[in-house]
């Protein structure tokens, strides 16, 4: 039997959930269509739209979809719907390749940056649409709209959801020891062996060197950038095992075996092992997407002193060498074979509209929604956002201006497959030098059977 207190505690979530629910469309005021750019008069009205996508559990995702579904603000503004389609994550990618190439069920479709290489030709180009209502795509990072185009410069995507890398520390332990934060990964091993020292039972650094969707790649791309490597050249051949390449793989790899920094269960860490070894005061430091802000901040994700105690800073750079952050964007584009383009296209200005995507950065009226995610520089730059999400807004916006993404190359499925599980293999005892160079052999063949070059 329910008891009284619980059932008052029902009651008590349930009205609480409206009020968020009403918060998020009565944000910012009553609206037009003008506000949006929209067109007026619903010329598109009763139009249902079915958008690709996945992951709402995502709070951006969250709210946008309460906030363009049946009785939104965007259906009273253009009579248009749509309905979010929640695939799983793991099958997003190969669901969107099927559509592009043989489907007609989806009008919409966000997908990961690197994917889109494979399908961007079954994207209806944006060049023109954009220019028409007068989009400013100077308000984008560089990396974002490079992602989201296509090689011969077709904008096929908006950004939509994006991300640079951040490094997380504890402003406590930082304040106890005096220690400035690291700005360049030299830095941090340096700092992490100084925490380490000061604080025995403390990690300095916990890091990912797991397979899993290619997260071990994310620190070491940003290292191999900063020192002056790459993954690929001009000609898409492979180049990540040059002196550079191999200095810079070494250091990645010297965290775990030589300068022994982090957690040596981090060979097993993904996302989730890693940034658990913060969120539960085990590690001083992690470099991570800025989207977890929230969750280092919610008193229900982490120990009772690390809530509160969570610094942020743009991810270190490489000593002697440069700052090239990481930054992963999703784009949002519309099928070429969809026959509501145009309602689809409303919808897209709709949920990437500056004003809308600060709305929803800033609402905080249900905590399990919280997102700070936000793409346009003027966005990450907003007083208000920047107030509701601790200022990492404005330090995302700094990390974006030299930011890079992965290689738009059809192949990086199959390119990231041997880097991540060679990663995975010099952290547990391969030798840098020596698999950097089988990898690289192993991507030449990739690329050479894709038509790359001969």
């Amino acid at each position: 039997m329910i008891t009284a207190d619980k059932k008052v505690r029902q009651r008590m979530g349930l009205a609480l959930g409206m009020l968020g629910v009403l918060a998020i469309g009565s944000l910012g005021g009553a609206q037009t269509a003008a506000s949006y750019g929209l067109k007026p008069g619903k010329p598109y009205d009763g139009t249902k739209l079915k958008f690709l996508i996945c992951c709402l559990g995502a709070g951006q995702f969250a709210q946008l979809s309460k906030m363009t579904g049946e009785g939104s603000e965007f259906q009273k503004l253009t009579g248009i719907t749509a309905q979010w389609e929640n695939t799983p994550y793991e099958g997003l990618q190969q669901k969107i390749l099927i559509e592009a190439t043989t489907g007609s069920t989806y009008d919409v479709v966000a997908w990961v940056d690197s994917w889109g290489e494979a399908f961007k030709s079954q994207m209806l180009p944006l060049n023109d649409r954009i220019k028409a209502d007068k989009i400013n795509m100077k308000d984008y990072p560089n990396s974002y709209i490079t992602a989201s185009s296509d090689s011969a410069g077709n904008i096929v995507g908006m950004p939509f959801r994006g991300h640079p890398l951040v490094l997380f520390y504890r402003k406590d332990v930082f304040a106890e020891l005096k220690l400035p934060v690291p700005k360049t990964w030299q830095d941090v091993v340096k700092t992490s062996q100084t925490i380490q020292q000061k604080k025995p039972g403390l990690t300095g650094l916990s890091t990912m060197y797991g397979v899993n969707a290619g997260q071990n790649l994310f620190s070491w791309t940003s290292m191999l950038w900063g020192n002056g490597g790459d993954i690929l050249d001009k000609g898409n051949r492979p180049v990540f095992n040059s002196a550079k390449g191999v200095q810079a793989t070494q250091t990645y790899i010297n965290m775990l075996r030589k300068d022994k920094i982090t957690n040596p269960a981090a060979t097993t860490f993904g996302e989730p092992e890693s940034s658990t070894e913060l969120l539960q005061g085990r590690a001083a430091m992690w470099v991570g997407w800025w989207w977890y802000w929230a969750r280092f901040s919610d008193p229900k994700s982490v120990s009772k002193d690390v809530l509160n105690n969570v610094g942020f800073a743009p991810a270190p750079g490489w000593a002697g060498g440069s700052t090239q952050n990481y930054a992963l964007i999703w784009p949002i584009g519309i099928f070429k074979n969809s026959k509501k383009a145009d309602a689809g296209w409303e919808f897209i200005k709709y949920v990437t509209n500056t004003t809308i995507q600060k709305r929803v950065a800033s609402n905080r009226s249900i905590p399990a929604e919280a997102d700070n995610t936000i793409v346009t520089f003027s966005g990450m730059n907003d007083a208000k956002v920047n107030a509701a999400n601790g200022g990492i807004p404005k330090v995302g916006a700094q990390a974006l201006r030299t930011a890079r993404t992965l290689p738009q190359v059809k192949t990086w499925a199959e390119i990231q497959s041997v880097l991540e599980v060679g990663i995975n293999q010099m952290a547990t005892g391969a030798q840098v030098k020596v698999t950097l160079d089988r990898m690289a052999k192993e991507v030449d063949a990739i690329q050479k059977r894709a038509g790359y070059y001969k």
